[in-house]
């Protein structure tokens, strides 16, 4: 039983622009919320993903930013 996943989730997803942007929002709020470096560093890694793969060229630099 434990190895059964809680929800069978779709392989891919599509999201309209404004969604996107809702849930980059949201990730920059929960970003200036969390204190742990570990849990900030989860947050970072959505954020760069998410712009990675909707803007690939900023999604660039913030790798970059993320290695310095």
């Amino acid at each position: 039983m434990a190895d059964r996943p809680i929800a069978d989730l779709p392989d891919e997803i599509t999201l309209t622009r404004d969604e996107a942007a809702v849930v980059l929002f949201a990730l920059d709020v929960v970003d200036s919320a969390v204190s742990e470096p570990e849990e900030a560093e989860k947050v970072r890694r959505a954020v760069r993903l998410l712009t990675r793969k909707l803007w690939s060229e900023l999604g660039d630099l913030l790798d970059d930013e993320g290695e310095g």
